[in-house]
């Protein structure tokens, strides 16, 4: 099998800030592998609060040997000793996870769901983002946002009310909250958290710092609405940690290695009855293809990583009209642009 990879830049449509930092773009790597006439691509995407670089996503994929596969065993045997290289690097780990799961399904002839034998229902909307900004330039995103159902918020700061004031002013649209640990005290946030409950919002993400999980059980247990861990949960080692601290997770293929360890914690998650999320990074349409093949397993879903970019180097429609869908086509069903394959 033979790997190649790229550097990219993924450049964001807005300015994308959260409670402790903000940025214009993201560094992804692109790998596609090839074995026959197939290939398969894989995306790592590098936001800057991950220890991951570019640098590291190259040098892990070049310690990489990888044998041809024609079965789904042999895709698991694969991503099972791609997991014995290295205890992190999991964004380099999603990047090939995603490009083999692309490269079987187009050898198989199947969709990459099907490898799993899931059999989507009618998929959940997904949320659209507006990142922390000024009360102008919030108003701007909800107009942009108008196809969406569903809001993410990003809060955090000492304007947290004036954000959810401003949005109100326009939209009665739900929301999710994610504060990005912003948040340091519990009873401050629960009061707050009542006011959202009025203001309908469905969810809230990540309140307090990851060290904090006494006071997340604490908050759990008391918020009328689902509190879902984030940055506090990483992989599927992470959920001993954190069970019963939290309502639910929000499981992100970078985070976790990839699409097999994505649905590995699916299925731990749901034997805690723990709600499930499946988000993304700022990613192209090529990792966000991936996680829509398994969001029919999902509670929630905020998979618009690809809608906030204006240089996607894939083709694939992942939405119409607020809802996820899957593309027709074999593998991830996604088509590379052709500037790009070109470059």
């Amino acid at each position: 099998m033979e790997i190649k990879y790229w550097k990219y830049e993924l450049l964001l449509k807005h300015k994308f800030g959260i409670s402790y930092n903000s940025r214009k773009s993201t560094p992804i790597i692109i790998v596609r592998l090839k074995q026959g006439s197939y290939v398969g691509f894989g995306e790592a995407s590098l936001p800057p609060y991950l220890t991951e670089t570019q640098e590291s996503v190259i040098e892990f994929i070049d310690r990489l040997k990888l044998s041809d596969i024609n079965s789904f065993e042999e895709l698991i045997f694969l991503e099972n000793e791609i997991d014995k290289i290295s205890a992190h690097d999991n964004a380099a780990k999603a990047a090939v996870s995603i490009a083999l799961h692309d490269l079987l399904g187009k050898i198989s002839a199947k969709p990459c769901y099907s490898l799993y034998k899931i059999t989507p229902q009618q998929l959940p909307y997904t949320s659209f983002t507006i990142g922390i900004d000024t009360p102008e330039i919030i108003i701007e995103k909800i107009s942009e946002a108008e196809p969406y159902s569903i809001l993410k918020v990003k809060l955090g700061t000492e304007n947290d009310k004036k954000i959810i004031e401003t949005i109100r002013s326009k939209t009665d649209k739900p929301l999710y909250v994610d504060v990005n640990q912003g948040w340091d005290d519990k009873h401050y946030a629960l009061d707050f958290i009542q006011y959202l409950a009025e203001n309908n919002v469905l969810l809230i993400e990540q309140p307090f710092n990851i060290i904090k999980n006494d006071d997340s059980a604490w908050l759990s247990e008391r918020s009328p609405i689902p509190i879902i861990a984030d940055e506090s949960v990483q992989t599927i080692v992470d959920l001993d940690k954190i069970k019963g601290c939290f309502t639910g997770i929000n499981i992100k293929l970078m985070k976790c290695g990839g699409v097999y360890d994505a649905y590995k914690m699916i299925l731990r998650a749901r034997e805690y009855k723990m709600k499930i999320m499946l988000g993304c990074m700022t990613e192209s349409s090529c990792a966000i293809s991936a996680a829509v093949h398994l969001v029919s397993l999902a509670d929630y879903a905020d998979l618009d990583g690809n809608l906030l970019i204006e240089n996607d180097p894939f083709v694939c429609q992942t939405v119409v009209d607020g809802r996820l869908q899957i593309s027709e086509g074999n593998g991830l069903g996604i088509e590379p642009v052709k500037e790009f394959l070109n470059n």
